[in-house]
């Protein structure tokens, strides 16, 4: 179980990303499933869906988490009862988990092309940055889209209309994002980071 990253935030946020190389017996043999949770690992068709499912149920365990206090909403969102935030992620053979107790949102995307095809349905004034948008820029741009999706849990949202990235600071790998709505506006801590094989971003609500 590598972990690559842990990300200490602040006293209750903390970000975990692992780099999974195990086999699916051996991840399955060292959890204790819920029923549950069984049921939703046995639905899943792809190897790599399997290994992805264990593998974030790892990452809370290494959080000193109960695995089974995770639960999904009808829309298939994870949550604790206790009310404490999380989010997750996963790509290829990495997961990342972000939890808090405050509105959070995390993804990782393995380093592909097929970003570069539909930048144009996610991005609109980014498009008009002065930076260019290569492989990696483009898939920081949607991490951080989807980790803002992921931590107003809202239907509807627009990543054109509703989420506004400014340009990536490429050496502070920080900046504040929003999401914009007729009624509201958050703001939102952002982290993000490349490496060659991933990008990951994940925010963090004001």
């Amino acid at each position: 179980m590598p972990i690559i990253d842990d990300l200490k935030i602040s006293t209750n946020t903390r970000a975990v990303v692992w780099e999974i190389n195990e086999s699916i017996n051996d991840l399955e043999s060292r959890l204790v499933l819920s029923e549950d949770s069984l049921k939703l690992l046995n639905q899943k068709q792809s190897k790599i869906h399997k290994v992805q499912f264990l593998a974030v149920r790892h990452l809370i365990k290494y959080l000193s988490i109960n695995p089974q206090n995770l639960k999904y909403d009808s829309l298939g969102k994870p949550f604790f009862e206790n009310n404490f935030k999380i989010s997750i992620s996963h790509s290829g053979l990495y997961a990342a988990v972000i939890i808090s107790d405050i509105a959070v949102g995390i993804d990782i995307e393995t380093i592909n092309d097929r970003i570069l095809k539909i930048k144009s349905k996610y991005l609109e004034t980014e498009l008009n940055y002065p930076m260019e948008l290569n492989i990696e820029t483009s898939l920081v741009y949607w991490n951080i889209k989807e980790s803002i999706f992921k931590a107003v849990d809202k239907p509807g949202i627009d990543f054109k209309k509703n989420i506004l990235v400014p340009p990536l600071d490429m050496k502070k790998n920080m900046l504040k994002s929003w999401y914009i709505d007729d009624h509201k506006i958050y703001s939102f801590d952002t982290r993000f980071k490349i490496s060659k094989k991933y990008t990951l971003a994940y925010v963090i609500k004001n």
